[in-house]
């Protein structure tokens, strides 16, 4: 009896202690100093897609824009299909940066590559970079 008494008390006392621990969390989080001022909310476009060849090879990408500190970033999110069984893989291009009326200025750019005709690439995510605007080609190779 005084074994289950004690057990009552002690798992009593740890709900206490964790459930008081989860409501100072995020009063502790909402008032950290200009962890909500930074970094504006994110937003993206809607999925847009890519074709070529006739849908021998295809990409499907959303582009997302923040800022933070004042700064513009900018991300990407991806999959890419290679339908045709020829040895040529769906290779996509991306390129970040500060887009203005003469093209882009880079700040970041990369190949991904994929050879599956069986089913589509993992989602890919770029990260983000500095930049406002990310320019995506496909091609076959």
């Amino acid at each position: 009896m005084f074994n289950a008494r004690k057990r009552i008390a002690l798992l009593a006392a740890t709900a206490a202690l964790t459930g008081g621990l989860a409501l100072a969390a995020p009063a502790q989080a909402a008032n950290t100093p200009a962890a909500s001022r930074s970094a504006s909310a994110v937003s993206c476009s809607g999925w847009k897609t890519i074709h070529v060849n006739h849908n021998a090879a295809g990409e499907q990408y959303m582009e997302c824009d923040r800022t933070v500190n004042g700064h513009k970033q900018t991300s990407a999110a991806l999959y890419l299909w290679d339908n045709k069984t020829d040895g040529k893989c769906a290779e996509t291009y991306l390129a970040a940066g500060f887009s203005h009326w003469n093209g882009l200025n880079k700040t970041w750019d990369h190949w991904y590559s994929w050879c599956s005709t069986t089913h589509h690439s993992p989602k890919i995510q770029t990260g983000w970079h500095s930049g406002n605007d990310v320019e995506v080609s496909l091609q076959l190779r």
